[in-house]
């Protein structure tokens, strides 16, 4: 029986902004801290319920994913690791 994941996450420290599918004018600038095919990694300012849609967008890099959080951890003071699955 496998246990864990079977994809290749990839470590990274790409930034890109952070959008709320509900809330159109609300926008943060997160880091990612790894990355797979199906989904990512990131430190927010704030705190993300399971089951929210986010947009995650870099402009640059022609990077847009909309995303559903799976998991908010407290990371360090005032900040939380987020953990997204992508949308297909």
């Amino acid at each position: 029986m496998q246990t864990g994941r079977t994809e290749h996450r990839m470590s990274t420290n790409a930034v890109v902004s952070l959008e709320v599918v509900e809330e159109p004018a609300f926008n943060e600038t997160v880091v990612f801290v790894n990355i797979s095919e199906h989904g990512a990694r990131f430190i927010s300012r704030h705190r993300w319920a399971a089951g929210k849609r986010l947009i995650l967008r870099d402009p640059m890099a022609n990077f847009r994913a909309a995303a559903e959080v799976i998991y908010c951890a407290p990371h360090s003071s005032r900040r939380f690791a987020v953990g997204v699955k992508f949308n297909n």
